[in-house]
């Protein structure tokens, strides 16, 4: 294997960790001095930061270690390869780590970036599942609202045993209840009150995507606000096409809210910026270009 790939990967854990050296090892004791953190990657191997002094958080830096590892490495038979979307990963990263401190300060359950023209999940301050995109959360949201009007809370029925799931499903019918069936299964390895976050998740992201669709490409800054009882939101737009929003369990303090956000703004928008383009494919085939502004 070419080992230009794992130098550029290391000078990256260099770069990210803020340390002296970063190596890859194999064999032997794991390294004793103080200055130096590591943590295990594929193929019995070690990933090792070294610093000018000891870490005055080790722990914070083992975990922030082990995040470079999972997103650089992948199995490999003998050495660790390097993910070939190593630096993608890095820069999605970046951002999610952002939104997650933005929605931390206002209190948000969550914040995304999403925009006027795909599918595409472009931040995400929560955990990532595999072909969650905005798409998948529309189609969620559609489900979880045909569900409560026949009376059928979908957080709760993700808890139940397979017996009593079914049978309070049997509230449904047809297609409904086939796409329902789904969404609990993938709901069910999940605390209620994850469920029920992603089920509001899901309906603060269509809601947005309806105002969007409203608007008609007719404003080139957009900005919204919304109060229920079950949830709130806030959502602006920035860099032309991008929108971010902040999603909350009900009512919150705008002035708190908008102002924090527009702090973290410039930061979101360099991180999405830096994101490579993507050509998501839509329903249909159709390729959706992604102009990027710069």
């Amino acid at each position: 294997m070419k080992t230009e790939g794992i130098e550029r990967v290391l000078g990256l854990v260099r770069q990210e960790m803020g340390c002296a050296d970063a190596r890859l090892e194999i064999g032997g004791q794991p390294p004793e001095p103080p200055e130096a953190v590591y943590v295990s990657v594929p193929g019995g191997w070690r990933l090792v930061a070294v610093f000018d002094a000891p870490p005055e958080d080790r722990t914070r830096m083992e975990h922030r270690l082990k995040q470079l590892a999972t997103a650089f490495f992948e199995a490999g038979i003998s050495l660790p390869a390097p993910s070939a979307d190593a630096e993608m990963r890095l820069a999605q990263r970046r951002l999610d780590d952002e939104l997650a401190a933005l929605a931390g300060r206002t209190s948000a359950l969550g914040a995304n970036v999403i925009d006027m023209q795909s599918p595409v999940l472009w931040g995400c301050s929560e955990s990532r599942h595999t072909g969650e995109d905005l798409e998948s959360f529309l189609v969620t949201a559609e489900v979880d609202s045909a569900a409560r009007a026949h009376g059928v809370d979908l957080a709760v029925v993700g808890g139940l045993g397979e017996a009593d799931r079914a049978t309070t499903l049997d509230e449904l019918s047809g297609e409904l209840r086939r796409r329902a069936e789904r969404l609990v299964g993938r709901l069910s390895d999940r605390p209620l009150r994850s469920r029920r976050n992603y089920l509001l998740h899901a309906q603060v992201l269509s809601d947005v995507r309806r105002w969007i669709q409203r608007l008609n490409g007719e404003e080139s800054s957009v900005r919204r606000l919304v109060h229920l009882e079950s949830y709130g939101y806030f959502a602006r737009s920035f860099a032309g096409i991008y929108v971010l929003v902040l999603y909350f369990p009900g009512p919150f303090s705008e002035l708190h809210v908008e102002g924090t956000a527009l702090h973290y703004l410039p930061v979101i928008e360099r991180h999405v910026l830096g994101l490579p383009p993507i050509d998501p494919s839509p329903p249909g085939g159709k390729v959706v270009q992604m102009p990027l502004p710069r």
